[in-house]
């Protein structure tokens, strides 16, 4: 008799136990053990052991069907965006070594069936200084940290327009504006749609100094993501992006015709109903993406003693349209 309490009692703390490891809110307080362990952690052999533990982790739980629509804000320096027509989600993160370098890893899901998510990861082999001009596979990534994702249509196809930022070491940082397209169980990131005046570019990188902050967001309103300008600090800087900076102008990329046509000198305009507008800006050290409120200013362009340049802009006043 007692070996048959001791059965039941057995099978029941097993069942119990294969439920709770898929309560997504209980795997969620694992993966934050987990990742702020990898966080504390100084040695690179350490760092890339625990991330390994993480992403495993991480991989089987956003299997789950329930972790879909599921929040983690408890793991405050793991990227999970969005798409705002909830067809896609990215998890994305990085992790910082000791010369300063930092590995990148990401995870896109789509929603799946009942049984499990469908997952592509996205694949950084290799510490990249200098970002690809061509369209790049998953399993051949640059890596970067995506804080907005843009649905647009190319034709008849979804694709999406990715807003991101990586560090470029102790040299520079960078914010990107890319394409990713999804093909059955694979994607590709990069698309010949980014029209300026002379070419058209697979993706736009805008790399400047460490010291300096650089905006790029997307105005719904008006269907265009707007940036800021950079100009070296010194005529005799030119090419060497690391020391530029922000002119105190602003350069946009409108949608048009199934293309990103770039409109310089445009004016930053910002919903009239508030006093403030959401930026998106990323830890250097932690990857953290912060949401942040910004006070409304606008710099006039045309100022001749904006630091960064001599040039005179001449803002061009935005037009509200619809796609």
């Amino acid at each position: 008799m007692k070996y048959y309490i001791v059965v039941i009692v057995s099978l029941l703390l097993t069942n119990l136990f294969s439920q709770k490891d898929t309560i997504i809110p209980y795997r969620e307080k694992v993966l934050f053990l987990q990742l702020n362990k990898m966080r504390s952690a100084i040695k690179d052999a350490e760092k890339k052991k625990l991330n390994q533990e993480f992403k495993d982790y991480l991989l089987e739980t956003i299997l789950i069907p329930d972790s879909y629509t599921y929040n983690f804000v408890k793991l405050k320096t793991l990227g999970v965006i969005d798409s705002p027509d909830k067809n896609l989600r990215i998890f994305n993160w990085n992790v910082q070594l000791e010369d300063e370098s930092n590995l990148f890893f990401g995870f896109i899901v789509r929603k799946g069936n009942k049984k499990k998510n469908k997952i592509i990861e996205l694949i950084n082999k290799n510490i990249v200084y200098e970002m690809p001009k061509e369209i790049v596979q998953e399993s051949n990534w640059y890596g970067a940290l995506y804080y907005k994702i843009i649905p647009t249509k190319k034709g008849k196809k979804d694709i999406y327009t990715l807003l991101g930022w990586r560090s470029n070491g102790n040299i520079s940082n960078m914010k990107i504006i890319d394409v990713l397209q999804i093909n059955g169980n694979h994607a590709k990131l990069g698309a010949n749609i980014f029209q300026t005046k002379s070419e058209k570019l697979k993706r736009v990188v805008l790399e400047y100094s460490k010291k300096a902050t650089v905006t790029v967001r997307y105005e719904p309103k008006l269907d265009r993501i707007v940036f800021d300008h950079l100009s070296p600090e010194s005529p005799s800087m030119k090419g060497l992006y690391e020391y530029y900076i922000p002119d105190m102008s602003y350069d946009a990329y409108t949608f048009e015709n199934d293309l990103w046509i770039l409109k310089e000198d445009v004016i930053a305009v910002n919903e009239l109903e508030k006093n403030t507008f959401k930026q998106y800006n990323i830890d250097k050290k932690t990857g953290e993406i912060k949401e942040e409120e910004v006070k409304k200013s606008w710099i006039d362009p045309s100022d001749l003693n904006a630091p960064g340049t001599q040039n005179k802009h001449t803002p061009a006043l935005p037009e509200i349209k619809k796609r």
